[in-house]
């Protein structure tokens, strides 16, 4: 009897045993599919005319990365040519965000027409950057300080003093021989926060140079100040003297550098009475206004009494960067 039971026992777990692999048979033989039916998108979905029925997850990102190749633009900043003097202007771009259109893809209902999810690649020049930049928008109370060093470090560290207790970030253009003189300074004054710029690698004629030397006018001293403050410095280029003209502007454009004049000249490098200097700028004052400066000792004298007028008058002194983009 006891043999028996035993003998229906083998026979119970046998029959298990084939079912269990009948069955795993028949899954392994429908998974592609049934995994296709639980996980795939969903019947009569479309992207950019594309059938993506069915597809998987990591198919539909395949389809999307070749597509994203096809749909993508790639910017185009202004030009100029200097043979016709004509400007060409920027075109913006058209990126492809994969991941967005990936979810999209995978979440529409049956039967939906998908585009994929883009967005727009702005130029990185445009056609602004080839006229000189006098000032900057007026519809907010505020200007800029710049101050164009290639002389004068005995008095920047009154300057920097005056400009922390007032709480203003200015624009510092620098001369490439001076910062290879002064590195730590420059390190300083961009360790507290004030805008590192461009005026050039050396304090020479910009009229009386040619393409070639005002591209490594400004190229050179870009790639230096960098290499000083261990980050990008602003792409602001200050020309040496003020000189400019179309030739200049459109180089420096080219090398995605905007040309920074002025709205108020103090002409402290003449070194005037401080007096002289802040009734230049507060008869001047505007809103959008570059208040050009140069480190000098009438300039510490009258620097703190502008700052003064400026705070009474409503004004916010920052820096060129952002009083361009006007935020």
């Amino acid at each position: 009897m006891r043999l028996i039971i035993l003998e229906r026992k083998k026979v119970v777990l046998f029959t298990c045993w084939l079912m269990l692999v009948l069955v795993g048979i028949g899954l392994a033989t429908h998974w592609p599919q049934a995994k296709r039916q639980w996980f795939g998108v969903k019947d009569g979905v479309t992207l950019e005319g594309h059938s993506m029925a069915r597809l998987l997850p990591e198919e539909v990102r395949k389809v999307v990365t070749e597509l994203a190749k096809f749909y993508s633009i790639e910017p185009r900043n202004a030009g100029y040519f200097a043979e016709t003097g004509e400007i060409i202007p920027e075109k913006d771009g058209l990126g492809v965000d994969i991941e967005a259109t990936i979810t999209s893809v995978l979440s529409a209902a049956p039967g939906e027409s998908l585009s994929l999810v883009t967005y727009a690649l702005p130029a990185t020049v445009s056609k602004d950057y080839f006229s000189p930049v006098f000032q900057g928008p007026t519809t907010h109370q505020r200007v800029s300080l710049t101050i164009n060093v290639a002389w004068g470090e005995e008095e920047l560290p009154a300057m920097l003093a005056i400009l922390k207790k007032h709480g203003v970030k200015a624009t510092f253009f620098f001369d490439g021989a001076w910062v290879k003189k002064f590195p730590e300074m420059v390190r300083r004054i961009a360790a507290e926060g004030h805008e590192i710029a461009n005026h050039g690698l050396y304090h020479g004629h910009p009229l009386r140079m040619n393409r070639e030397e005002l591209r490594r006018l400004v190229l050179e001293n870009d790639r230096l100040l960098a290499e000083v403050i261990g980050g990008e410095p602003a792409k602001l280029f200050a020309p040496p003297y003020g000189e400019f003209n179309e030739q200049i502007v459109a180089v420096a454009a080219d090398l995605g550098f905007r040309t920074i004049m002025w709205t108020i000249d103090t002409i402290d490098w003449q070194r005037p009475a401080p007096e002289v200097i802040i009734r230049r700028v507060v008869e001047k004052l505007k809103p959008g206004a570059i208040i050009l400066m140069h480190p000098t000792v009438p300039t510490v004298s009258a620097l703190e009494p502008i700052l003064t007028h400026l705070r009474e008058k409503d004004y916010t002194a920052v820096t060129v960067s952002t009083l361009l983009r006007g935020e």
